[in-house]
């Protein structure tokens, strides 16, 4: 409400209302596009300190992630995470909460937390859905959340999947086509709290790829989804983790602005010579990380990139990729 008044006893024309509405409905304006603004930001913040700030190094396995903020709609609720527990268990989730603004991200970082802990304790991960699930029935009863959870034990040759209405992750072999995972079918978490949820254990031979993904990667107006899955199972294969990120976002993406969150994560085993070879490579993670670009049409900046870890080759200046010393 704006309220004007005036000195004296002097009353408003009917002229002096229509100026002054007009007044109004710019102040509105200039009023409401700063909560946006200011509320995009804290998402925003909000959302990038939720991610991690460097992907763990873990023997036998490479990492690699991008992540794309909505352009038009603002930030949502993607995310990706990657962690160990103390047995040595390895985690790697990717979810996506409905909406978007800062209300997604909060709830975003709710659940991302409620699994750590879940797992911390040793669930496995339909547990840990089913738990989560109750959890957010109890804290965002009107909330809703897609999630995958993959936890693999070393040595890291099967690794154990569940989802809650997430997109199934791609399994690609060393020269062999790449696959959408087969997995139990499953409701979101937040749609029917209560149910049993279901994990697939899948092989994880060495050199193979296994690649997750958020829902802005594929969901296209314009074209089904079917067809989009097919383009990602093409792009997608056992190369080096951020050379498969940058390929697959590449080619689904390009220079277009995203109309919605995009998270990925590429998981690689290590083959057998290079988990040899590995401790020769530890001296190198201390001081590098490698870039994860926030994607944008203009191409890779500085400004815009987020740091991440993975093993480094066994001479780091043959690597053309950009390298970012910490």
């Amino acid at each position: 409400m704006l309220h004007v008044g005036r000195l004296g006893g002097q009353e408003f024309t009917r002229e002096d209302a229509e100026v002054l509405e007009i007044v109004a409905d710019r102040v509105a304006g200039a009023v409401q596009s700063r909560q946006a603004e200011v509320e995009r930001t804290a998402a925003d913040v909000l959302q990038r300190s939720l991610l991690p700030s460097a992907l763990p190094a873990v023997d036998g396995v490479e990492l690699a992630a991008r992540y794309v903020p909505a352009e038009r709609l603002g930030v949502g609720g993607d995310w990706y995470d990657v962690f160990t527990v103390p047995s040595g268990q390895l985690w790697v989730v990717t979810g996506d909460v409905a909406g978007h603004g800062l209300a997604a991200a909060a709830v975003m970082g709710r659940i991302r937390t409620t699994i750590r802990s879940y797992a911390l304790a040793g669930a496995e991960p339909e547990e840990v859905l089913a738990l989560t699930d109750h959890n957010l029935e109890h804290f965002d009863p009107d909330k809703m959340a897609t999630v995958v959870c993959a936890a693999s034990k070393p040595p890291f040759d099967e690794v154990r999947i569940s989802t809650a209405g997430h997109l199934p992750p791609v399994l690609a072999g060393p020269g062999g086509p790449a696959n959408l995972v087969e997995l139990e079918a499953a409701l979101p978490l937040g749609v029917q709290p209560g149910i049993s949820r279901q994990s697939t254990t899948v092989r994880l031979p060495p050199s193979t790829m296994l690649f997750f993904y958020t829902d802005g990667l594929v969901e296209r107006r314009d074209d089904s989804l079917d067809v989009r899955l097919k383009q990602l199972c093409a792009a997608v294969t056992a190369d080096e983790p951020l050379a498969v990120c940058h390929r697959v976002m590449g080619l689904l993406v390009g220079a277009d602005d995203a109309d919605d969150d995009i998270a990925v994560l590429a998981l690689r085993r290590s083959t057998e010579q290079e988990d040899d070879g590995w401790a020769r490579t530890k001296q190198y993670q201390a001081d590098y990380r490698q870039a994860a670009v926030w994607h944008n049409s203009s191409g890779p900046t500085e400004q815009n990139s987020q740091s991440l870890a993975m093993p480094m080759p066994r001479n780091p200046s043959d690597r053309s990729d950009p390298v970012v010393r910490r």
